[in-house]
């Protein structure tokens, strides 16, 4: 609850234990000085009916009343946690307040109208709370002075204050009038901020929820986006599959054919290891296709190891002409995970590709360096070279590979001073090949 209200909740507590002592010290003093000033016999005769005890009312009233601001505070610490015995407390109230209610003669009924602001004070059960309310009322409605003197034998309030003069009557009157319209205004004013708080809390439920919804519409919108892109990633990845087996093979498949024209105008039996050689890079070409738009993996790798399959690559480009493609390694041989495989194996086969298709018959050479924690790769022929480098995809498509692995990479050619590649690519792990 908030501060406010609970404020309002103990003001009135505080006016119902002044309104009790008052009520029941008025009794008390009232049975006192009648057998004081002997006109016990007067008192009786316009009462009609014997009091009581006169200390028992402040005692038993007071008393009871204490235990009301007990039970209060025991259900403001056990909460919602405890809803039965929350209800069970509050019932026991009800009993309590009609006690004190004998006690004073029913006097006074204001009482139930503070157990019926405890009914929303402490109790957020919905069900238990009507329940409680429902009682509360029917408590103040039985309660009343005419109502229950019709059963009991009861000495009115009115009775013990028109014993003193008018003078005495009047402050008394008016002190117990304004003591009764406080505590009925603090109830009103405590169900006014009671109503205030749950409009409150509406108000921030619904901009909560309207966030949320929104919030919600926002992650629709940024999932919608996220699997477009994924898709457009996908499609990119897949491109660059095919350009990269396809270039490679088909390129293969270009300068085999060109040896063959060659041959062909010799010896029969070597053109047919020619063309055998051919056909089975096409077929591996082919092979690699169908596993990349299924898996999107270098199946030479997957076979073998890095080395390995760059060194089938090279095998395979040195049996298509009479280029001569050689490999060398420096350095320890580090274990590299399967993404930076996949982007030297790919460097390599595109290099490899670039170098055959352009090059005008140069030789290639292939260099693996390994350090600590970095690999170097060189990629360099000695062809007829160009003036200045175009990227299109393929060169394009190496450097962003080597930039989503944190390496980089140079190209450097000359008019008639080849072409190279140079390469560098962080290792992650930087251990060493048993």
């Amino acid at each position: 609850m908030d501060k406010p209200i609970s404020y309002v909740y103990y003001i009135i507590l505080i006016l119902n234990l002044v309104i009790i002592g008052l009520l029941s010290m008025v009794v008390y003093q009232t049975t006192y000085l009648i057998c004081d000033t002997d006109q016990a016999r007067i008192f009786l005769e316009q009462a009609r009916y014997l009091p009581h005890v006169p200390w028992h009312v402040p005692v038993y009233a007071i008393g009871s009343f204490l235990l009301l601001a007990l039970s209060s505070y025991f259900k403001r610490s056990i909460g919602d946690s405890h809803a039965l015995v929350s209800f069970l407390l509050f019932v026991l109230d009800i009993f309590i307040a009609f006690f004190i209610a004998y006690n004073i003669n029913f006097s006074y009924k204001g009482l139930f109208l503070f157990i019926g602001v405890g009914a929303f004070f402490f109790m957020g059960n919905l069900r238990h709370r009507y329940m409680g309310i429902i009682l509360a009322m029917l408590g103040y409605i039985f309660s009343d002075y005419d109502i229950i003197s019709v059963r009991l034998n009861l000495v009115s309030l009115q009775d013990y204050i028109s014993f003193y003069s008018p003078s005495t009557q009047i402050p008394l009157y008016s002190l117990r009038s304004t003591l009764e319209s406080l505590n009925l205004m603090m109830v009103i004013l405590f169900f006014q901020l009671f109503i205030q708080s749950k409009v409150r809390e509406n108000k921030e439920f619904i901009k909560v929820n309207n966030e949320l919804a929104d919030k919600l519409h926002q992650l629709e919108v940024l999932q919608a986006k996220l699997e477009e892109s994924a898709r457009l990633k996908e499609r990119n990845r897949l491109a660059h599959e095919i350009h990269d087996i396809l270039g490679h093979s088909l390129t293969s498949i270009s300068i085999g054919l060109e040896a063959c024209l060659e041959l062909s105008r010799e010896i029969a039996g070597e053109l047919h290891q020619r063309l055998f050689k051919i056909k089975r890079v096409t077929d591996n070409g082919l092979n690699e296709i169908r596993r990349s738009v299924r898996e999107l993996k270098s199946d030479a790798i997957e076979k073998s190891s890095l080395l390995s399959a760059v060194q089938e690559l090279i095998n395979d480009a040195n049996g298509l002409g009479d280029r001569i493609v050689s490999l060398s390694i420096h350095g320890n041989v580090i274990e590299l995970d399967e993404d930076e495989e996949q982007t030297v194996y790919r460097l390599v086969q595109e290099s490899l590709t670039n170098s055959l298709r352009y090059s005008g018959g140069a030789d290639i050479d292939v260099a693996f360096s390994y350090d600590s924690h970095l690999l170097n790769v060189i990629i360099s022929d000695n062809g007829r070279g160009c003036r200045s480098i175009q990227k299109h995809f393929g060169l394009e498509h190496i450097e962003e590979r080597l930039k989503l692995l944190g390496g980089s990479v140079v190209f450097e050619t000359a008019e008639g001073e080849g072409f190279k590649t140079n390469a560098t690519i962080p290792l992650r792990k930087g251990g060493l090949l048993p």
